[in-house]
């Protein structure tokens, strides 16, 4: 079995503040996207990884990292679009017509545990689609526009959807080409792929695969990467 996997970082993070990047901010003396990129280079079935970045930022990594990148699996570097869906999309058309599987992942997720990936393929392999989740803790509340209470959601049902996200090849690539021209923004590729009518799996993960999204959110990588 062959694994294709597109790490996706170009978004802008402006929600952490400062003129660096989130994937190239650094931890420990390393920057994120190879802490990320480790992660998946190890797994055995990961044949290629597509790193997807700002058009601005290609150019940089080609320069300083291109030895790094080759020797843990990187094939491309390819510039992002506009929106999350069109730079998935980017990634995609740069996998290997012989990949079985394709996982998507933030870039900014380096916490991801090597045996929650393998589970993300391994269930891909079997129900075509799979995705790493958290099961909901917090007691959720619904409101109106007043904000105030109109229902409380049972929890026991409820997940918190993280990445990778797993699928065979040909149905992701079917998804994307059915839907990328649209007006519609997805907030994940596994709502595209439920909305195109097919079943999704969860495969159970845990709340320390965070999303580096803000500075509290380093501070908490700092001590899980320490």
């Amino acid at each position: 079995m062959k694994v294709s996997v597109v790490l996706v970082g170009a978004g802008l993070g402006l929600r952490m503040g400062g003129g660096i990047k989130k994937p190239f901010l650094q931890i420990h003396g390393k920057p994120i996207f190879l802490y990320t990129i480790e992660r998946f280079s190890h797994i055995e079935t990961v044949h290629e990884i597509i790193f997807v970045v700002g058009q601005t930022e290609i150019q940089t990594l080609c320069d300083r990292w291109q030895d790094t990148l080759n020797a843990h699996k990187v094939k491309k570097i390819v510039p992002g679009g506009k929106r999350r869906q069109d730079s998935v999309y980017n990634g995609l058309c740069q996998t290997g017509i012989d990949a079985e599987i394709v996982l998507i992942h933030d870039i900014v997720r380096p916490l991801v545990r090597k045996e929650h990936i393998e589970a993300v393929i391994n269930r891909a392999r079997e129900s075509h689609a799979a995705i790493l989740a958290a099961p909901m803790k917090a007691t959720v509340k619904e409101t109106g526009d007043n904000l105030y209470i109109q229902r409380t959601i049972p929890r026991n049902n409820l997940w918190m959807a993280q990445t990778p996200q797993g699928f065979k090849r040909e149905l992701i690539l079917k998804t994307f080409n059915q839907f990328r021209n649209g007006d519609r923004e997805f907030t994940d590729d596994a709502e595209m792929v439920e909305k195109a009518g097919y079943r999704v799996e969860i495969v159970p993960g845990t709340d320390d695969n965070i999303k580096i999204t803000t500075p509290d959110d380093m501070r908490i990588a700092e001590a899980l990467l320490g």
